[in-house]
C-alpha cells in the first residue's frame, strides 16, 4: 500500500518545482500530465518527466504521474515518459469505464516489460471526474487487479453535474458512493482536484467520509494534511490485537471471537470484516511509517 496522506501535484512543466519535489514533506509527488494547459507542449514536457520521476524517487519520495485518459490518443506517449523503475503509481485521468482501466493495465505491463520490470509494479489510481466515471466505478476496480487507490476528482465532477453553489449534498453523495466502491474492493480512496479544488470540498469532510488523503499545492499544506489523515495510534492499537487474536484463532478453527482494545477498553468482534478493516489500517500505518523514515 502506498502512504497518500498528502500528494503534492507539481505541473510536468514546471521544472522548478519538479526540482523541489525531490525534498517534499509530502507523501507522494503527483507529476501532472494531463492538464489541459500542458496540451500544446506535451511533448517538451514529457522530455523532462523522466528525469524528474527518477530524482524523486531517487530521494526516497514516492512518484505517481497523472496521465491522460485512455480515449484521449495520448495515454500511451504519457506512460513511455512516465514508466520505469522509480515510478509507483499512474493516476489514470477521466476514468469512465472498466475497459478505460483495461486499457491502461496493458500499456502499463508493455513498458513495465520493457524495462525489465515485474509486472503489475507500477500501481493505477483511476481519476473518477464525472456521473459516468462514479457510476462504472465498481467494474473499474473490478476490471483489473492493479488498482492502488481511486481519486475523486471533486472540481470536475461538480463541473460534469452543472451544480451551483451550497450543494455540498451532492459532494457528500459523491464522497459516499466512491467510499463504498473503494471498501468494497478493499481500497483506500484519495480526493484530488488539479485544477484548484476552489473550496468546494474542505479536507477534514473528505476525511468524515473516509479518505485517506487529499492533494496538496504546497509543503505547508503537505504537513498540514499529513497530521489531519495520520491513524490514530489507538487504532492501530486495535487493529494489531485484532490481527494478533485472528491468527490465534484460525489455529483452533474458530471463525468469531472477541478482543480488547476497542474505545473504553470495550470488548471487539474479531470476524473475516473486521480482520479485513484491520489489516487494510496496518498496512496504511507501514507505509506512512516507511515513508516518515525518509529524511532529506
Amino acid at each position: 500500500m502506498l502512504a497518500l496522506r498528502s500528494m503534492l501535484v507539481v505541473g510536468g512543466g514546471d521544472v522548478e518545482g519538479l526540482a523541489r519535489a525531490t525534498h517534499s514533506a509530502a507523501d507522494a509527488v503527483v507529476i501532472d500530465l494531463a492538464s489541459p494547459s500542458l496540451h500544446l507542449e506535451r511533448a517538451r514536457v514529457r522530455t523532462e518527466v523522466a528525469r524528474a520521476i527518477e530524482a524523486i524517487g531517487a530521494a526516497g519520495r514516492v512518484a505517481v504521474a497523472r496521465v491522460a485518459s485512455a480515449i484521449s490518443g495520448e495515454l500511451e506517449l504519457d506512460l513511455e515518459a512516465s514508466v520505469g523503475p522509480h515510478l509507483a503509481a499512474v493516476m489514470l485521468g477521466g476514468a469512465e469505464a472498466p475497459q478505460d482501466a483495461r486499457d491502461a493495465d496493458v500499456a502499463l505491463r508493455k513498458f513495465e516489460v520493457r524495462h525489465a520490470m515485474t509486472p503489475g509494479a507500477v500501481r493505477l489510481i483511476p481519476e473518477v471526474d464525472s456521473a459516468t466515471g462514479l457510476q462504472a466505478l465498481p467494474g473499474i476496480l473490478d476490471a483489473v487487479d492493479r488498482h492502488a487507490a481511486v481519486a475523486l476528482n471533486a472540481a470536475r465532477l461538480h463541473e460534469d453535474l452543472g451544480l451551483g453553489h451550497d450543494v455540498q449534498h451532492a459532494h457528500d453523495h459523491a464522497m459516499a458512493q466512491v467510499a463504498i466502491a473503494a471498501r468494497a474492493a478493499e481500497l483506500p480512496w484519495v480526493l484530488a482536484s488539479f485544477d484548484g479544488d476552489r473550496g468546494l470540498v474542505p479536507a477534514t469532510r473528505a476525511h468524515e467520509f473516509g479518505a485517506v488523503g487529499v492533494a496538496v499545492r504546497s509543503d505547508a499544506a503537505a504537513r498540514g494534511m499529513n497530521s489531519l489523515f495520520a491513524p490514530e495510534p489507538a487504532a492501530v492499537a486495535t487493529a494489531r490485537a485484532v490481527v494478533a487474536r485472528w491468527e490465534l484463532m484460525h489455529g483452533r478453527g474458530e471463525l468469531v471471537a472477541v478482543t480488547e482494545g476497542g474505545n473504553a477498553g470495550e470488548p471487539v468482534l474479531v470476524d473475516r470484516r473486521t480482520v479485513r478493516r484491520a489489516r487494510m489500517l496496518l498496512a496504511r500505518a507501514e507505509a506512512i511509517a516507511a515513508r516518515e523514515r525518509v529524511r532529506d
